[in-house]
């Protein structure tokens, strides 16, 4: 049987025509992809990633060409060069990448993160309002009614420049709110919430302050004076206090007594043998300090009697008399508390006085033992100066050595030694190096918490969080 070739070259010559016709429109769908121009709602789109904010400004340069009466351009060209310049220059700050997805929220969250003497420059600042040209009207509306929408928003103080932007009429409004608040919960007044008032409050202000505190009558109630003692302590700071100076005077006491009461009740049970004695003089004073207060001071009572109550519990098992010099205590014993006098009147039980007798040395003694003591101390003075220096020189070695070369076991060391801000500022600049560092954001967080910035801690730990979902996912 024989077989035409024609037979077998047909079949393979209508399959390669078939497989061109397929190639040919593969090609002009790809081609009509690639050359369909976009719209300037799309090219806004890809600025809105970081990964495609320079292709969008390529496609933006197309646009122009094809399209150079769009009123529009100006607009677009202006929002895509100003995150361009942006993230340029703080790509290694958390916060550029939610500048450039325009999410104003997160924006300020991760603003709040860094150090509050982080700011940013007023050119930058203008083209953060061109991106979000929101800020303004918001800022309007926490000042003229007085409540932030948000709380985020009390971190836009970083940005310098934004009180020339402000049209505010009155103040009032917003400084009686934020006293009440403050009053109410003292928390409120934060280190952020008094930059906020610094940079966008005119000082000429603050004499609102004082007056509405005054009409608050906070010192009838005692929970309230932490808070008035916070925003008294702001205005003393700008030396805006004057009708309230008795006041603020007499709430320093408070908080300062209060803080000696606290350490002395801490101390009580760890007092040895030989110091009592001048323990028992500080309850005296700290005493008298209490009974000279004028305000109202429950709260200080129930700290003083469990110190009296322990004080004497320990008194009673020394059995023996403690000589105390010259206090009497017969003044205290009538002057507080049933349950107070009593235990000061115990007190009393376990001490004897005595009298701090002058001490007579004779002139020609005295001046021969002077003159024998000259060189000694001269002696002491220079080797004393020589040790100073010395540890000096050593504890800046150690400054630079933990400025040059941070890690995460030098930040937790100084964590431990409570120096919560040198450890946040190692912990930032961690951050720069490596911002997508999880574990940064995490040390940086105990930095803040020790440092006593909750808010910022809080914020730092969130962080920390996403980046080691974000982690988790890569892998």
């Amino acid at each position: 049987m024989l077989y035409n070739i024609e037979d077998w070259i047909n079949p393979i010559r209508r399959g390669a025509i078939h497989v061109k016709n397929i190639l040919l429109i593969i090609f002009l769908f790809t081609l009509s992809i690639f050359s369909w121009a976009l719209t300037l709602e799309e090219i806004e789109n890809l600025s809105k990633n970081p990964a495609t904010l320079e292709l969008s400004w390529e496609y933006f340069l197309e646009y122009i060409i094809e399209n150079p009466s769009d009123v529009r351009i100006t607009d677009i060209g202006s929002l895509i060069s100003a995150k361009i310049s942006l993230f340029n220059k703080y790509r290694n700050y958390n916060f550029a990448n939610f500048i450039i997805s325009e999410d104003l929220k997160n924006f300020c969250i991760n603003l709040g993160v860094l150090d509050t003497n982080f700011s940013i420059p007023e050119e930058d600042t203008n083209k953060i309002l061109f991106i979000f040209p929101e800020i303004i009207p918001i800022l309007n509306e926490i000042f003229n009614t007085g409540n932030f929408e948000g709380t985020y928003y009390k971190y836009l103080y970083k940005l310098e420049g934004l009180k020339e932007h402000l049209q505010i009429n009155s103040y009032e409004t917003f400084i009686r709110t934020t006293i009440n608040n403050s009053l109410s919960s003292p928390i409120y007044f934060d280190e952020d919430v008094e930059k906020f008032i610094e940079v966008l409050v005119p000082t000429n202000n603050y004499i609102l302050f004082e007056r509405f505190i005054s009409e608050s009558k906070y010192l009838v109630e005692e929970d309230k004076y932490l808070g008035a003692y916070k925003l008294l302590t702001f205005l003393d700071k700008h030396n805006s206090i004057n009708e309230s100076v008795v006041a603020y005077s007499q709430l320093k006491n408070y908080f300062d007594l209060k803080q000696r009461l606290t350490l002395l009740n801490d101390q009580v049970f760890f007092v040895e043998k030989q110091e009592l004695s001048s323990f028992i003089s500080e309850v005296y004073k700290v005493g008298e300090d209490l009974k000279a207060l004028t305000i109202e001071k429950n709260l200080l009572y129930n700290i003083f009697l469990p110190l009296l109550k322990a004080l004497n519990s320990k008194l009673e098992n020394i059995q023996e008399k403690v000589p105390v010099v010259d206090e009497s205590f017969e003044t205290l014993s009538a002057s507080f508390s049933e349950q107070i006098n009593a235990e000061i009147l115990k007190l009393q039980m376990h001490i004897t006085r005595i009298e701090n007798l002058p001490v007579v040395v004779e002139s020609d003694k005295a001046t021969s033992i002077e003159q024998a003591t000259d060189s000694q101390e001269v002696s002491a003075r220079t080797i004393f100066v020589y040790f100073l220096l010395s540890i000096l020189g050593a504890l800046f070695i150690i400054f630079l050595y933990f400025e040059l070369y941070p890690s995460y076991s030098k930040i937790n060391f100084l964590c431990t030694l409570k120096l919560g801000r040198f450890a946040a500022h190692l912990a930032e600049k961690l951050i720069l190096k490596n911002p997508e560092d999880y574990k940064a954001f995490l040390i940086l967080a105990k930095s803040y918490e020790v440092a006593g910035k909750y808010n910022a801690s809080i914020n730092a730990y969130k962080t920390a969080l996403k980046l080691k979902d974000k982690t988790k996912e890569g892998e």
